[in-house]
């Protein structure tokens, strides 16, 4: 893969959203050492969201700083996002989402800390929440992780196998995404609603644990997430935001078995044999259906065979063992 940046923003009638993100993008500094690109992954707008770009970019793009414009009309972030990956023309990728305003040095920083620790499979920064002006909800903090803000570790360094980066800002290496995906495409894809497809982000970073590649937190790599005032009312957070982690869940919920599994196990023997025959207990004891689904998953990847609790637990299994 060529050495640069490919930042990818993804957006659906981003009209409203993208001058901000744009503007933040073109005002990168010090990127004259390495070639870098902006791809714009559009996911079936109705809006004029396109054209605005291209004119856009035309007039307050960095100079010589190539932009590629994608379409997917499959409803979908996944679909738009692997669109855009496939065509990047640099190994490292900036996922940029429509409403994130990288701070100036986002790429020099993110390009110097995976250059110089190859052993990073993905960087995560930290995200400052801006609104309208509307003040910020007393309840907000108890939501960071799941509106993509605060700090997501408590100081700069590896991530344990355990934490997971959110995709706001997410910094990764094209060959490495497309070895995750080439042979095993998401499983997210199994799910009938379309919007669990924006957990993509959890999952990528699930399956590069479960291969064994280190997560990596940096907390000078900042970014501004803005949020509009609807998305700041109770009904957002509990029908919309949490409603859709939770179907999320439902698919998620196997690589979290798996992980649980494997990766606390290793090479810990005594924890292995206390999941092994605590999950059973915890299956017989269970008070829902989920719970019991968890115990059994455990089981199934704690051992080299057995059936699978489902076929998506067949899947991952797969994964892993691929």
């Amino acid at each position: 893969m060529r050495k640069g940046i490919s930042v990818i923003t993804c957006t659906l009638n981003g009209l409203d959203r993208l001058e901000q993100t744009l503007l933040h993008i073109a005002g990168q500094r010090h990127t004259a050492r390495f070639s870098w690109e902006l791809i714009l992954a559009d996911n079936g707008s109705t809006d004029d969201t396109v054209q605005f770009v291209k004119d856009f970019w035309k007039r307050y793009g960095a100079a010589d700083i190539p932009l590629q414009i994608v379409i997917e009309s499959t409803s979908g972030k996944l679909y738009a996002l692997q669109k855009a990956i496939s065509i990047a023309t640099y190994e490292i990728l900036v996922i940029c989402d429509d409403d994130n305003w990288l701070n100036p040095d986002y790429l020099e920083l993110g390009y110097e800390i995976m250059n110089s620790m190859p052993d990073v499979a993905a960087l995560g920064g930290r995200g400052i929440p801006v609104t309208t002006g509307t003040p910020i909800p007393e309840w907000f903090n108890d939501y960071l992780s799941a509106y993509a803000v605060g700090s997501q570790a408590p100081k700069t360094g590896y991530l344990s196998p355990r934490d997971l980066l959110w995709g706001a800002g997410l910094v990764t290496r094209k060959s490495l995404y497309q070895k995750m995906y080439g042979e095993f495409p998401s499983l997210l894809l199994e799910h009938e609603n379309a919007s669990v497809l924006s957990a993509e982000d959890t999952e990528y970073c699930m399956r590069l644990i479960l291969k064994g590649y280190k997560l990596y937190y940096n907390d000078s790599l900042v970014y501004q997430h803005f949020i509009p005032d609807h998305k700041l009312t109770v009904e957002y957070r509990d029908h919309r935001l949490m409603a859709g982690f939770d179907e999320a869940n439902k698919i998620l919920g196997n690589y979290y078995a798996a992980m649980r599994a494997q990766i606390k196990t290793k090479n810990r023997p005594d924890v292995w044999l206390g999941l092994f025959f605590i999950s059973p207990i915890n299956y017989l004891l269970a008070s829902s259906k989920t719970k019991k689904l968890r115990a059994l998953n455990t089981i199934y990847f704690l051992l080299p065979f057995g059936k699978a609790p489902n076929p998506i637990a067949a899947r991952v299994k797969e994964f892993i063992n691929g």
